[in-house]
């Protein structure tokens, strides 16, 4: 399934993304910033890509421009019940940074979340010195509910922003309400 953005398009990734997921993966300033499951090398990747057809608790998707792959974006952890997941995104091509790929991939994955899944709130965490993520979020209509410190490579503590929308959040932005998805 394709979902269409005002920018961006988002397909499932697929095997030909692999050498620049991988890419990405070996970029400092990426990494700097990301968590997840990421393969680090192409060896990685066919059990990477099994796991990740097989989990219906996660979704991934390619975040395409002009038919090229530009990052990755994903809902982690969905709980079905509840109506919760957690996003995460990467634009992995540095030099497409603050264009807005970014905010588009988000609200287009919003979209497919409040009103294809039915989740009512997706949540992230960000670390606070990431400042362009922390823009991005807030122009996609995230608020900032908490904040808290990890433990990074036993040697010092990174302080990261707990965000969430809610669907009528949302829905308020957008102005959605009663507006079919």
């Amino acid at each position: 399934m394709n979902l269409h953005g005002d920018k961006v398009m988002l397909r499932p990734i697929q095997k030909e993304d692999f050498d620049r997921i991988v890419y990405w993966s070996s970029l400092p300033e990426i990494t700097r910033f990301s968590e997840g499951d990421y393969p680090t090398n192409l060896a990685q990747c066919d059990s990477w890509y099994k796991r990740l057809k097989s989990n219906r608790y996660q979704e991934r998707f390619a975040i395409i421009l002009d038919n090229n792959i530009i990052g990755d974006i994903e809902l982690d952890h969905i709980a079905w019940r509840s109506g919760d997941a957690e996003l995460r995104i990467r634009i992995g091509e540095v030099d497409l940074w603050d264009h807005g790929y970014g905010t588009d991939a988000i609200c287009t994955l919003l979209k497919h979340a409040f009103y294809t899944l039915n989740l009512s709130r997706i949540y992230l965490k960000v670390y606070t010195d990431n400042y362009r993520a922390i823009s991005c979020y807030h122009k996609a209509g995230f608020i900032k509910e908490g904040k808290l410190s990890r433990r990074f490579n036993d040697r010092y503590f990174r302080e990261i922003f707990l965000m969430r929308i809610l669907k009528k959040e949302f829905e308020r932005k957008y102005n959605l309400i009663n507006q079919v998805g």
